[in-house]
């Protein structure tokens, strides 16, 4: 008897450890069954910088929490590459906007004016209130900028390729009242549209360096300081942020611009010299793919990246709902099929930062390409390359999803026909067991 009791514990640890076998080997199917992301893009990259004169892209897919591929192409090809990543600076600005709401100290209905120093009034509306909201939504009635705007906050720029700036600017901060309000020394009318705030969607630059002096203001600290304490530090983001002498050169791109046709002796494009510009809260910020990805996770993750929470899931998903710099509405990626993201555009360069997150893929994924040129050209081959990874992204996840499946089968069938040859062993053994 006491052997069969025996005999029988014993079974019953092995049922046991056959379920938790099963249940481990499904925790850990992605690394056993997951094959290795090694798009075939290498020819269509090359083809798609030939095409648009792109000196140099860098370019990652992220899955999950890491980056499972990256590559470089061009002149400049290490990874660690540092661009100026243009208006996805206004996605830090936003992110910082909302911590400032998650901590108490704003409304997202509020006023404005309860906390800048000067008053911020459409002409032509001064009882309409513009509220954080209507800044971070592009609906203050703020316009997409002047060539003042542009003249300005590139001065420095302009001062070290040796340009003469038509425009005598205001450092910042002073420049954004000066040149929103009437009364104000650089004051351009065309900076309002014609409509009255919170009615009409319209991309502004300048209501995001608002927003990013407003961050000032409220937390006591200028923007690149909040957010080296608030978001860069706690991600642990060391290559980014606004002042490119902070940087080893060699780990800087190369800001290029088209001119000309291409012609046998030339590749059409003109190197210039570094630049900083002081559009903190809408365009100056600088990164490399490394640290975009851990950024990028604080939206593939409900607030948080490898296990650090920025925003709280509501106001993340408050931020997304608003479509405000994350999310633009009418994006063709959004359109296609379920990307979200920010892309940027600056003097010379242009980043794309999208992820896709929709419920259709296992985990969460996000692709991030930088190149190194702009205008026209640089926007349309960025959204070129982007796009031509996250279709491979759709078939690696279909990929995927049938690796994991057949291999859970597999430890299924397994763990049944040892079941099975253990009853029989049970059935046959003598009775003065």
């Amino acid at each position: 008897m006491k052997r069969r009791t025996k005999f029988y514990f014993l079974f019953t640890l092995l049922i046991v450890g056959l379920i938790n076998h099963v249940s481990i080997s499904y925790a850990n199917v992605e690394s056993v069954c997951l094959p290795d992301f090694n798009p075939n893009v290498d020819g269509q990259i090359t083809d798609i910088m030939s095409q648009y004169y792109i000196p140099s892209v860098t370019t990652a897919v992220i899955r999950n929490n890491s980056i499972i591929w990256s590559k470089g192409y061009g002149e400049q090809s290490d990874l660690d590459l540092i661009y100026l990543v243009g208006s996805v600076t206004k996605t830090f600005t936003a992110t910082a906007i909302f911590q400032l709401y998650d901590q108490g100290l704003i409304q997202l209905d509020d006023d404005v004016n309860d906390y800048l120093p000067f008053s911020l009034r459409h002409p032509n509306f001064t009882n309409t209130p513009i509220t954080f909201t209507m800044l971070l939504q592009h609906k203050s009635s703020l316009t997409k900028d002047s060539d003042p705007y542009w003249f300005g906050i590139m001065s420095e720029a302009l001062q070290d390729m040796g340009w003469e700036n038509p425009f005598d600017w205001l450092p910042y901060p002073d420049w954004i009242e000066g040149y929103l309000t009437p009364n104000g020394t650089l004051y351009e009318p065309i900076a309002w549209s014609p409509y009255e705030p919170g009615t009409n969607r319209l991309y502004s630059n300048v209501g995001y360096d608002v927003l990013g002096y407003l961050i000032q203001v409220i937390s006591g600290e200028p923007i690149w300081e909040y957010l080296q304490n608030n978001i860069y530090d706690p991600l642990g983001m060391v290559s980014t942020g606004y002042n490119y002498t902070s940087f080893d050169l060699e780990r800087l791109a190369i800001p290029y611009i088209y001119l000309f046709e291409l012609d046998s002796e030339s590749t059409g494009n003109k190197a210039y010299p570094h630049y900083n510009s002081i559009n903190y809260g809408a365009g100056g910020i600088r990164s490399d793919i490394f640290d975009l990805a851990k950024f990028i996770q604080v939206f593939l993750h409900r607030g948080v990246s490898n296990g650090t929470r920025i925003l709280e899931e509501e106001t993340l998903q408050t931020m997304v709902d608003l479509q405000t710099a994350w999310l633009s509405p009418d994006d063709p990626l959004i359109q296609w099929g379920g990307w979200g993201g920010t892309e940027g555009d600056s003097w010379a360069f242009h980043t794309k930062a999208y992820g896709y997150y929709n419920g259709n893929t296992t985990v969460p994924y996000g692709v991030i390409t930088f190149l190194n040129q702009g205008m026209d050209e640089g926007r349309d081959a960025c959204f070129n390359i982007t796009m031509l990874l996250a279709e491979y992204v759709h078939k690696y996840d279909v990929l995927e999803c049938e690796a994991a499946n057949g291999f859970i089968v597999i430890i299924s069938i397994s763990s049944f026909l040892i079941l099975v040859v253990l009853r029989r062993k049970i059935s046959i053994e003598p009775k003065y067991l």
